[in-house]
């Protein structure tokens, strides 16, 4: 029964690992497709060098976008005088990540089978408990979404009834009701077999 629990820990664990690979690339595409537009439209020269190497820096665990726009934009406004480049890269790194904060909750949601909510308060949690280090936001919904489907795999009777079934509903999603086995029709012929005893000779 523990290799049989271990085993599926493992390959729940390894699908959890791919599907988080697939929303992460779907998340750095919309990132590096926004700055290639923005970048191009600003008049940045190496814009698709900048670009790429402004991507890359947002796929390490807590450093992201802020890290390399906002020296940018302030280097700009500030050592070279130039306003307007200086406040077109402050605001492309708002759109962008306004853009991908309301979109990855979906992201992540389609590709590893959660909700928004799910895929949002897992990622505060894991942030918490692993005392406000960054790979909490990626392991929160990792180690949630592997129970999850280990529960699932595990209890396939439960799945869905009542409160018994969270875990196979998700946040926000309302319980189905209970459906209860019709049981059998009791039919009272008492008065027939009465009126058959009075008919016969």
């Amino acid at each position: 029964m523990a290799r049989s629990f271990s085993e599926q820990v493992v390959r729940e664990g390894t699908s959890t690992l791919k599907d988080w690979v697939k929303s992460q690339a779907i998340l750095t595409t919309i990132t590096l497709v926004g700055l290639l537009v923005g970048l191009k439209l600003i008049g940045i020269g190496h814009w698709i060098l900048a670009a790429v190497a402004i991507t890359l820096v947002d796929l390490l665990p807590v450093l992201g976008l802020s890290v390399t726009m906002i020296p940018w934009a302030v280097y700009e406004l500030v050592f070279q005088k130039d306003t307007r480049t200086g406040l077109w890269i402050f605001l492309l790194f708002v759109i962008i990540m306004v853009v991908k904060q309301v979109l990855e909750p979906f992201v992540r949601g389609a590709s590893l089978g959660i909700s928004p909510w799910e895929e949002i308060v897992s990622s505060v949690a894991g942030f918490a408990l692993m005392g406000g280090n960054g790979l909490g936001l990626i392991l929160g919904p990792c180690v949630y979404i592997v129970g999850k489907k280990v529960y699932r795999t595990m209890h396939p009777e439960l799945a869905g009834r009542g409160t018994t079934g969270y875990f196979d509903r998700g946040f926000g999603q309302k319980a189905e009701p209970s459906r209860k086995e019709p049981e059998g029709v009791v039919i009272d012929i008492t008065d027939d077999v009465e009126e058959v005893r009075e008919e016969a000779p």
